[in-house]
C-alpha cells in the first residue's frame, strides 16, 4: 500500500484583527505517524489550550497504489507547506498533495483547512445618569464582552482613571460637558467605547439682607438670581411659602431657608433672618379714675413682648378684688357688682415675656372718682 508520513508543525499567530490558522505554535500530534491505504483514514481537529477558538481540521484521504504490488514504505518524500499565514478573511483553502512518479506512485493527500477567526473583545457599559448636577455622583457598570482587562478614564471626574472590571461611583465637582471612555482587551485584540457626561451648574441665588422689625410689624423676604421654583422653610408666619416675595409677620426672631430649583433639576439654597426687636417692658399705673368720663376710667396692665401674665388687686385688708390674665382685661373700680370707694389699693404682677424671661412686680395704686 502507499504510504504518507506528515510532519507538521503548526506557527503562532499575529495578534491583529485577522487571525492564523491557529493561535500558539506547537508540534503536530501525528509526526512521524505512518497510514496507509489500509488504514481508516484519519481526522484530526486542533483545539489551542489558550482558550482560542481557532481550529484547524485537516481531512487526510489516502488512496491505494496501483502501480506494482511490492511497496516501499514511501514512494515519496512529501514536506508541509509551513511558514504560510491564512486569515479568517480568506477562503477556506484546500490543497492537493500529489506523490511523485519517479517510482510510480499515485498516492495523493487531501488536506480542507477550515479557518474559524480568535474572537476579540467588544466594549460596553452603562450609566446610572448621564445629566447631572455639580456636586453629584454617578456609577458605572460594565457590560463588555470577551474581555480580560479594563481601562476607564473619566474626564473631570473624581477619580480620574480605574482598571477595575466596574470602578463604582465617580463624582463631579464642576460644571461641563466631559468624556468617559472604556478600553476593554484580550489576547486577540481591543475595542473602546465613549459617552459625555453633562454637569449642569447650581442655580445662583440671592436672598434679601438679615432685618430688624418691631413686634408686630411685617417685612417682605425678596429672592434674586436663576429662574425656577421656590419654597421657603419653615412656613411659619409666612403668607405665602412657596412665592418669590412672601411677607413675614413673626412673633419672634427666625431664619428661613429659601430654595430654588432650577429647569435641570439643579438645587441651590440661601438663609434670611428676621431679627424682632422685643420692648421687654410691663408697668400698672399708680393713680386711675373710674368716673365714667372716659378719661382713665380703667386700670389695665401696660407693656410690650408679653406671652402671659397674672395681674391681681387686693384692698387694704387683703381681700382679693380683681383678677386677670390679659392685658385686654382692665379692672373698672368695682368689686361685687359695686363701685369701691376712694383709697390706696396693693396690687401683685407676674409677667412672662416672649424669649421665655420673667418678671415680678408688686405696687400700690390709688383710685380716685
Amino acid at each position: 500500500d502507499s504510504v504518507v508520513t506528515l510532519d507538521l508543525t503548526i506557527n503562532t499567530p499575529n495578534t491583529g484583527t485577522d487571525v492564523q490558522i491557529t493561535c500558539v505554535s506547537y508540534t503536530w500530534p501525528l509526526n512521524g505517524t505512518v497510514y496507509t491505504a489500509s488504514t481508516n483514514t484519519p481526522t484530526v481537529t486542533l483545539t489551542n489550550v489558550n482558550n482560542c477558538d481557532s481550529v484547524v481540521t485537516l481531512d487526510l484521504t489516502i488512496n491505494t497504489f496501483t502501480a506494482g504490488t511490492d511497496v516501499q514504505t514511501a514512494c515519496d518524500s512529501l514536506t508541509w507547506i509551513d511558514n504560510i499565514t491564512y486569515f479568517a478573511s480568506t477562503n477556506t483553502p484546500t490543497f492537493t498533495f500529489v506523490g511523485g512518479a519517479a517510482n510510480g506512485c499515485d498516492s495523493i493527500v487531501t488536506l480542507n483547512l477550515t479557518i474559524i477567526p480568535c474572537p476579540t473583545p467588544k466594549a460596553a457599559y452603562i450609566v446610572s445618569a448621564s445629566n447631572i448636577c455639580v456636586g453629584e455622583c454617578v456609577d458605572f457598570t460594565d457590560q463588555s464582552t470577551g474581555a480580560t482587562s479594563w481601562q476607564w478614564t473619566f474626564a473631570g471626574g473624581t477619580p480620574p482613571t480605574s482598571n477595575s472590571q466596574n470602578p463604582g461611583t465617580v463624582c463631579y465637582n464642576a460644571a461641563g460637558t466631559y468624556t468617559v471612555k472604556q478600553l476593554v482587551t484580550n489576547t486577540f485584540g481591543a475595542d473602546s467605547i465613549t459617552t459625555q457626561i453633562i454637569v449642569n451648574a447650581l442655580p445662583l441665588i440671592i436672598a434679601s439682607p438679615d432685618v430688624t422689625i418691631k413686634l408686630g410689624e411685617s417685612t417682605t423676604l425678596t429672592v434674586t438670581g436663576t429662574s425656577g421654583s421656590y419654597t421657603w422653610s419653615p412656613p411659619t408666619w409666612l403668607d405665602c411659602p412657596t412665592c418669590q416675595t412672601p411677607t413675614s409677620t413673626p412673633e419672634e426672631t427666625i431664619t428661613y431657608t429659601v430654595t430654588i430649583v432650577d429647569d435641570n433639576g439643579c438645587i441651590a439654597t440661601d438663609n434670611v433672618t428676621v431679627i424682632l426687636d422685643y420692648e421687654y417692658i410691663v408697668w400698672v399705673p399708680n393713680i386711675f379714675s373710674p368716673n365714667g368720663d372716659g378719661n382713665n376710667d380703667m386700670l389695665y396692665v401696660r407693656g410690650a413682648g408679653i406671652e402671659s401674665l397674672t395681674f391681681v388687686v387686693y384692698d387694704r385688708w387683703g381681700e382679693k378684688v380683681f383678677e386677670t390674665q390679659s392685658l385686654d382685661t382692665g379692672w373698672d373700680g368695682r368689686f361685687r357688682g359695686k363701685a369701691m370707694n376712694n383709697g390706696v389699693f396693693v396690687y401683685y404682677l407676674k409677667a412672662t415675656f416672649i424669649d421665655g424671661s420673667n418678671v415680678e412686680q408688686k405696687g400700690d395704686i390709688t383710685l380716685i372718682r
